[in-house]
């Protein structure tokens, strides 16, 4: 089961949370920290680097000093990674989150952090 899955079929918010914690362990910190962009707005430390691959997909790497937000960057990762802009033109993030039941439950310092990684992205153009 992919992990946008598990989210969905979560019972409630505390076995959203759970695994959003567990995906967040899984998430280490980068050897070359200072190659990421620093990103503002959200409430803990947040950094994000987007590489443009040879078949025009992107990869988004990030890391942030909270297990919860390193949750969240693992599932927004699996969702992003191979995609090309055009592909992501349509995607939301703030959308993707509340249909997974997440949005709701996050500060707005947190979302707009969510929400920099994907200005970010669109500006990938």
């Amino acid at each position: 089961m992919n992990i946008k899955q598990s989210l969905l079929n979560a019972q409630n918010w505390e076995d959203k949370y759970r695994l959003l914690i567990r995906l967040g362990k899984t998430l280490t910190k980068p050897e070359d920290l200072e190659n990421y962009t620093p990103i503002s707005g959200c409430e803990v430390n947040l950094w994000a680097k987007i590489m443009r691959n040879s078949d025009r997909t992107l990869t988004l790497s990030a890391y942030s000093e909270a297990r919860i937000m390193n949750g969240l960057l693992v599932i927004l990762m699996n969702e992003v990674n191979g995609k090309t802009v055009k592909q992501l033109d349509n995607f939301h993030f703030s959308d993707f989150f509340r249909e997974l039941g997440i949005a709701q439950r996050l500060s707005s310092t947190r979302l707009n952090g969510l929400q920099q990684i994907e200005t970010l992205i669109k500006e990938q153009k």
